[in-house]
């Protein structure tokens, strides 16, 4: 059978034949993997316009539950006509495996800008970050979706806009849940989860610009030595003080 014999590198070569048995397009390259998918940069043939495809990994074809969750994604994006968020072009399967194309966002996450360019955030460039990161994910909310993903890899930045990919782990915003119910904030399917992201995201800014003063590790709230308005929003946002009641009020609560 030959779901049995299709490894990745095999299907990596089975994209770039689907790829060019369609002139619209022309295979630039492989992107990359996650646990779920993978992704292959194309071009638009006329327009030059580049484009990612994602699949679903080869490993996980025959596991329906996780083809069911790549076909939600695909479902959530269509829901989402946001300009900071990847539009959904085609879908269609190779091989059986499902795929789509979206927009390429041709711009840097905050982990390479932080990991690879070295690139330091002071306090209030951060908050301004947030700030514009807030009220990104306060549209989403409204279109009843949570991303549940918001880290520093599946956030971009592209001419000082912020840019969300990666809507693998999103799923529909459940409104009313009593809070003492949640037991992990990651998982939240509400507000908490993308707050408690975000909080981890503020700190990954946050300590791009932190020089240690000795080598022992310290939490975060004596390492850092914010001011106290931030440092309780942070707190909020990680679940250490009462958490939100919504992004709206994170969002209003943002220190000046």
């Amino acid at each position: 059978m030959w779901w049995k014999r299709l490894s990745e590198k095999s299907f990596d070569l089975a994209v770039e034949q689907f790829i060019a048995e369609h002139p619209h397009f022309t295979f630039q390259t492989f992107l990359g993997y996650g646990s779920y998918g993978r992704a292959y940069l194309i071009e638009a043939s006329s327009s030059k316009q580049q484009y990612v495809l994602k699949c679903l990994r080869p490993k996980h074809r025959r596991h329906q539950k996780t083809i069911d969750k790549f076909k939600q994604e695909i479902h959530i994006l269509q829901q989402l006509p946001l300009p900071y968020v990847p539009s959904i072009h085609t879908t269609g399967a190779i091989q059986g495996i499902p795929f789509y194309i979206m927009d390429y966002i041709n711009g840097q996450t905050f982990e390479q800008l932080i990991f690879q360019d070295g690139a330091k955030f002071t306090v209030a460039q951060s908050l301004a970050i947030t700030k514009q990161l807030l009220a990104q994910i306060i549209a989403i909310h409204k279109h009843g979706i949570v991303h549940r993903d918001l880290r520093i890899p599946n956030i971009l930045l592209v001419n000082q806009q912020l840019h969300i990919i990666d809507f693998g782990l999103a799923t529909t915003f459940k409104p009313n849940i009593d809070l003492a119910t949640i037991d992990n904030p990651k998982q939240a399917p509400n507000h908490i989860s993308d707050l408690y992201f975000i909080g981890h995201f503020l700190l990954f800014l946050l300590y791009s610009n932190y020089e240690p003063r000795s080598q022992k590790e310290q939490a975060w709230q004596h390492e850092l030595h914010l001011p106290m308005d931030v440092q309780n929003f942070l707190e909020r946002l990680l679940w250490i003080q009462e958490p939100f009641t919504s992004t709206l009020e994170a969002l209003q609560s943002i220190p000046h």
